[in-house]
C-alpha cells in the first residue's frame, strides 16, 4: 500500500511537470528570464541593528523572503524555518523549537520587529503559534550575538519582520483545508494614505487531536483552535519623524488525552498572549544632501503578557488532577542613536531596561521578578569599499547575577564583487531563567518530577564563525559557514533519583564544559528556464567535554532539498521540498554512553505543493505533506501523509 502511494504521488508530480513544460515550451520567451540572477540586494537590520544590503552586511545573515514563505504554503513560522539549511525544528509536546549551531531553543532569541517574545515551556518558544500572514521576511543571525541583544542569544537570533501596506487599499483572504480536520483561514487589510500606513491581519487555525499509536488512548499531538490578530501602523509626523505602533493578540485552546495505568486523563490548555509597542524615529539633518549617512535617534516602549493555563482531569471521576496558571509579563524600554563619524565610522549607541515577572504555582513562593538594564556600543569601520570591521560590546546588569560584558568582532572582505568572506568572534552569556532556578513540577500522568536549582551559575559561550559566499555566475550562489561554540556552565536537566510519583526525578545542573562545532553548506540555483533549486547540508558535532557524551537531541547530519518550477505569465508553480536528519541521541540511561536503543532513527520527509493563479486575483493550491508517510510516534510527531487544498483571493 505504501509503495502504491509513492508511485501515485510521484506520477502526479512528473505529469504536472511534463505537461506544463511541454505546453509552454512552444513560446519560450514566456518563461521569465529576469530571475536568472540570485537576489542579494534585500535590506536586513538584525545583524548590526542598522540597515544594510544583505550582500554588504559584515555579519553572516540568512534571509527568508515573503516569496519563499508563500511558496512553502506554511501555516506558521516553524513550518517555514524547517526548510532552511542549518536551522533545525524540534517538535514535541511543547511545540516547535528552533535549534541553531547545535544549541537548543532556550539559547535562541526570538524577536518580532526586534522585540523579544515570551511564553517558553520547558525552555522552548513554540514557533507553531506564530502565524505567517503578517510576515514580510525572517532574518536569522547564527552565533553569539549578545553584544547587541544580550541574555539568551548564545545560539543566535531569529527576527521576524512584519509587513507594511504597499498600495492605497488592499484586501486578501485565503482558506485552506487539510486532512486530520485541519483548517487555516487568513485575512489581511492594508491601507496606505498620505502619511498613514496600516496593515491589519487576522488568522484562525484548527486541528483535531491526532493519535499515531492506537495501542492506548494517549494522543500523540494535541488538538488546537487558535486566533491571531495583528496590527501595524506608521504615521509620518514630519518629513524627518516617524511614529510606529504595533500590536498582536493570540488565543489558543488545546485538548489531548493521556492514559496511564488504565486511568484516562483529559489534558486541556488555554493560552493567551498580548503584545504592543510604540516607537518613534527621528532623522537629524533631514534634507541635507551633504550628509554621508543619516543620523538617527529611535526610542521604543514594548509590553507583552503571556497566560498559560493547563488542566488535567480524571475522565473516570471527573476530578481535577492538576491545574496550573502561568502568567509572564515583560516590559521593555529602549533607545538607540546612530551617526556617521569622519565618513568611515558608523557609530551605534543604545540602552535597554527590561522588567520580567512570572506568577506560577510551579515555582517557589509563586512569583518572581527579574530586572535587567543594559548599555551597548558598536562601531562599523569601512576604511576602503571592500573591507568592513565591526567592533561592539554590551554591558548587562542582571538583578540576580550581576554585571556581564559581551564583546563581539565581525568583518567583511569583498575579494571581488562576487566573492565575500565574513568572520566573527563573540562572547555571550545566558542567565538561568525562572524555570531553571525555581521550578517544582510533577507530571501527574507520567510521574516524573523536575526541580529548579537556585545555585545555578550563568552559562557563557565563546563563538567563532567563518562564512564564504561566492556567486559563481548569475544563476549559481554557494555559501559555506563554519562555526565553533565553547560553552561553560551549560545547564541540563540531570536525573538525580526517583520521584514520589514513581517516575524519574530531574534537577537542573551546570555541566562544566561542552562544545558544538559544524559546517553549513548551501547552494542556490537561480531561475533557469523557470526552474530554481537549492541544496543545503549541515554537519554538527557536540559533546560534554568532561564525559565525552554526545549532546542529546542533535543529528550529526541534516539536509534540505528544494526544486521549484514557476511560469510567471500563467501564474503556475510546483514546489518540491525534502528534509533529512540522521539518527540522534534520544536519551541516556546514565552510563554516559549512547547505545543503539537510545538513538532515534534517521528520516527523509518530502512535501509537494502546486499553485495556479486564476483570473489574476484568485490563486488555487493543492499539496501533500510527508508524501511517503513517514511516522514513528515513539520518537517523532510527524502525522503521516496528508493532503490539503486552498484558495486565496487578493484585491
Amino acid at each position: 500500500m505504501v509503495f502504491n502511494w509513492k508511485k501515485w504521488v510521484l506520477s502526479i508530480l512528473i505529469f504536472w511537470l511534463a505537461s506544463t513544460i511541454s505546453s509552454y515550451s512552444e513560446n519560450g520567451n514566456e518563461i521569465s528570464k529576469s530571475g536568472y540572477h540570485v537576489e542579494l540586494d534585500p535590506v536586513v537590520v538584525t545583524a548590526t541593528r542598522t540597515p544594510h544590503r544583505l550582500k554588504d552586511t559584515p555579519v553572516i545573515t540568512n534571509l527568508i523572503t515573503r516569496a519563499e514563505i508563500e511558496a512553502t504554503g506554511a501555516e506558521n513560522i516553524g513550518e517555514v524555518l524547517e526548510h532552511k539549511a542549518g536551522i533545525i525544528i524540534h517538535r514535541d509536546g511543547h511545540g516547535d523549537g528552533v535549534q541553531l549551531q547545535g544549541l537548543d531553543s532556550e539559547y535562541v532569541l526570538i524577536l518580532v520587529d526586534g522585540e523579544p517574545q515570551v511564553g517558553r515551556i520547558a525552555g522552548k518558544l513554540d514557533m507553531a503559534r506564530m502565524a505567517v500572514e503578517n510576515v514580510e521576511r525572517i532574518e536569522i543571525v547564527k552565533g553569539a550575538t549578545a553584544s547587541l541583544f544580550g541574555n539568551a542569544a548564545l545560539a543566535g537570533v531569529v527576527n521576524i519582520i512584519t509587513r507594511k501596506a504597499v498600495s492605497p487599499f488592499s484586501v486578501q483572504v485565503s482558506q485552506s483545508i487539510e486532512q486530520n480536520n485541519k483548517f487555516d483561514s487568513r485575512g489581511t487589510v492594508g491601507l496606505q494614505q498620505g502619511k498613514l500606513n496600516g496593515l491589519f491581519t487576522l488568522s484562525a487555525n484548527r486541528r483535531n487531536p491526532i493519535d499515531l499509536d492506537t495501542s492506548d488512548l494517549t494522543t500523540t499531538i494535541d488538538g488546537y483552535a487558535n486566533i491571531t490578530s495583528t496590527i501595524r501602523t506608521e504615521y509620518l509626523l514630519t518629513t524627518a519623524t516617524n511614529l510606529v505602533f504595533s500590536g498582536q493578540y493570540f488565543t489558543q485552546d488545546q485538548e489531548g488525552i493521556s492514559e496511564t495505568d488504565s486511568i484516562i486523563y483529559d489534558r486541556l490548555g488555554d493560552i493567551k498572549n498580548f503584545s504592543g509597542s510604540m516607537g518613534i524615529e527621528h532623522e537629524f539633518g533631514f534634507g541635507n544632501p551633504q550628509r554621508v549617512s543619516p543620523t538617527l535617534l529611535t526610542g521604543k516602549i514594548y509590553a507583552t503578557r503571556y497566560d498559560d493555563e493547563s488542566t488535567v482531569i480524571d475522565r473516570g471521576t471527573k476530578a481535577t488532577s492538576s491545574q496550573n496558571l502561568n502568567i509572564q509579563n515583560l516590559l521593555k524600554g529602549e533607545i538607540q542613536f546612530d551617526t556617521t563619524l569622519w565618513k568611515k565610522h558608523r557609530l551605534t549607541l543604545g540602552g535597554e531596561m527590561i522588567l520580567e515577572n512570572l506568577q506560577s504555582q510551579r515555582i517557589e513562593d509563586g512569583e518572581r521578578g527579574i530586572f535587567t538594564n543594559s548599555l551597548f556600543i558598536q562601531n562599523e569601520f569601512r576604511p576602503i569599499s571592500t573591507f568592513a570591521l565591526v567592533i561592539g560590546g554590551r554591558l548587562d546588569n542582571h538583578s540576580e547575577f550581576g554585571t556581564h560584558f559581551s564583546p563581539k568582532l565581525s568583518s567583511l572582505y569583498r575579494v571581488t564583487d562576487d566573492f565575500r568572506i565574513r568572520a566573527s568572534y563573540g562572547q555571550g552569556f545566558r542567565a538561568p531563567d525562572f524555570k531553571n532556578l525555581y521550578l517544582n513540577f510533577t507530571n501527574v500522568t507520567s510521574g516524573y518530577q523536575v526541580l529548579g536549582n537556585p545555585s545555578l551559575q550563568p552559562e557563557s559561550s565563546h563563538n567563532w564563525n567563518l562564512g564564504i559566499e561566492y556567486q559563481i555566475f548569475n544563476g549559481l550562489l554557494g555559501r559555506i559557514h563554519m562555526y565553533r561554540n565553547d560553552l561553560h556552565n551549560l545547564i541540563e536537566a540531570e536525573r538525580i533519583g526517583q520521584s514520589g510519583a514513581g517516575g524519574s526525578k530531574f534537577e537542573y545542573q551546570n555541566i562544566s564544559e561542552a562544545f558544538t562545532e559544524g559546517i553549513d553548506l548551501e547552494i542556490i540555483i537561480g531561475s533557469i528556464g523557470g526552474f530554481t533549486s537549492g541544496v543545503g547540508y549541515a554537519y554538527l558535532r557536540g559533546a560534554n567535554k568532561t564525559t565525552g557524551l554526545p549532546l542529546l537531541n542533535r543529528s550529526t547530519h541534516n539536509g534540505t532539498l528544494k526544486l521549484v518550477y514557476s511560469h510567471l505569465n500563467s501564474g503556475f508553480q510546483v514546489d518540491l521540498r525534502g528534509r533529512y536528519a540522521s539518527q540522534w541521541g534520544f536519551f541516556d540511561d546514565g552510563d554516559k554512553v549512547l547505545e543503539p536503543q537510545e538513538l532515534a532513527p534517521s528520516y527523509w520527509v518530502w512535501n509537494i505543493r502546486t499553485a495556479k493563479t486564476l483570473f489574476k486575483s484568485l490563486k488555487a493550491s493543492i499539496g501533500c505533506n510527508n508524501i511517503f508517510d513517514f511516522k514513528i510516534p515513539t520518537f517523532y510527531t510527524f502525522v503521516g501523509r496528508s493532503f490539503y487544498g486552498g484558495l486565496s483571493l487578493a484585491y
